[in-house]
């Protein structure tokens, strides 16, 4: 059966409302996706995600923007950030490491240079399974085998001692020793907290963990860089200087909210049909087809965005119930757990801001560092784009930082 393309924005936002269709995006990622909650559908992704979205309360993407992410991102930069000259691609890596390993709940064993070298290539390695039905190179066997192998030093060197520590403190919690506020506020330490009501094997729950290990830090990492690049651009053709955003996080904001609405971290979203379905008006789906849903092209619909959809503005008029960056975080039931972490709050008008009470996002506060530090463009050096996948993903980006050398 050939595959359905969608493309309207209204069509799309309504397919992830049909529980008919499924996800099916990281099929051929099987190794580290199946279980995982992003391939769940029905009772079973009901069920694991309210015990999941216990943690992801309000209060805490609030104390994570104020009191956690800081210093993850001040000791990321000191320590990764040494001279004058950097692939920011690969520093968003290395301070995406720090926010996923918190948030995933895995600890570090021995915090030597080593072992970030280690989490960072796992890291890459686990990017490799969520975009392996999008890879257009030759080589997906050896591929697949590098995902296993990196799977396999991931629960020895890491998973498994992170959840013996945390199953020791759930004992303590369940004897009345700790108070639930002395409880690590990560993944894990909810799975195991739950985990009467989850019935997870070791091998599924290494599996979960890994996940939120990778979603927590490998989009982000590609947002940061179309956000940064855009940023640039919209200054060089005003002749005008980008560290002025580094004290005006509000605005800041905006320019990360337009870069996701034309840079989705997945160009499109996958699903496949158990039944007959309607979507919209007049799309017609049979059972068993495969739809694309085409983010790209529905973030850029001039019907919800204007006539120049296309075009990078992060001053352009709000719709009214739209979110500024579009379907780029999913919907439905499979909307994105940590939209809020990356976005921060998402105001109906801008006469509803608040500066003592709003929250920017984690990629608002890297991209704050990054120009405050003096971030341009390497001129020697251009940006070059990856070209073994289909998503639209930056290989290389170098920068020159004028004030990176203490």
């Amino acid at each position: 059966m050939d595959n359905i393309r969608i493309k309207g924005f209204r069509d799309i936002e309504d397919a992830f409302r049909k529980p008919d269709l499924r996800q099916s995006l990281y099929n051929a990622g099987g190794d580290l996706f199946e279980g995982v909650l992003v391939t769940l559908h029905g009772d079973e992704h009901r069920t694991r995600r309210s015990i999941e979205g216990r943690l992801l309360k309000r209060n805490f993407f609030r104390q994570y923007e104020a009191e956690v992410f800081p210093p993850l991102l001040q000791e990321s930069m000191d320590r990764y950030l040494n001279s004058d000259a950097a692939d920011f691609k690969e520093l968003g890596y290395r301070i995406m490491l720090n926010v996923s390993l918190a948030f995933a709940g895995i600890d570090r064993q021995d915090n030597s240079a080593e072992e970030a070298d280690m989490m960072h290539k796992l890291l890459s390695q686990f990017g490799m399974a969520a975009t392996l039905g999008q890879y257009k190179g030759e080589d997906k066997d050896a591929v697949r085998q590098e995902i296993r192998d990196a799977l396999a030093k991931f629960e020895v060197s890491f998973f498994a001692p992170s959840r013996a520590y945390r199953e020791d403190l759930v004992k303590k919690f369940n004897a009345g020793e700790l108070s639930e506020s002395e409880l690590p506020r990560d993944i894990l330490t909810m799975l195991i907290l739950y985990g009467d009501k989850l019935n997870m094997s070791n091998e599924l729950m290494m599996r979960e963990v890994g996940f939120f290990y990778l979603a927590s830090a490998h989009t982000s990492v590609h947002t940061i860089t179309h956000a940064i690049h855009e940023v640039f651009n919209w200054f060089e053709s005003r002749d005008e200087e980008p560290r002025s955003l580094a004290n005006d996080p509000f605005t800041l904001q905006k320019f990360v909210l337009e870069s996701l609405r034309l840079h989705p971290a997945s160009p499109e979203a996958w699903r496949e049909s158990d039944g007959a379905v309607t979507v919209g008006t007049d799309v017609e789906i049979p059972a068993g087809a495969n739809v694309i849903l085409d983010l790209q092209a529905a973030n850029r619909d001039p019907e919800i965005f204007g006539d120049d959809a296309d075009k990078f503005d992060p001053f352009r008029e709000r719709t009214p119930k739209i979110n500024p960056a579009g379907l780029s975080f999913g919907g439905g039931i499979h909307v994105c757990m940590g939209m809020l972490l990356v976005t921060g709050t998402l105001l109906k008008s801008d006469e509803d801001y608040d500066a003592d009470n709003h929250q920017y996002g984690t990629i608002t506060q890297i991209l704050q560092e990054i120009l405050r530090r003096g971030a341009r463009l390497d001129p020697d050096s251009p940006p070059k784009k990856l070209l073994t996948s289909e998503r639209d993903t930056w290989e290389v980006y170098p920068l020159l930082f004028d004030g990176a050398v203490k």
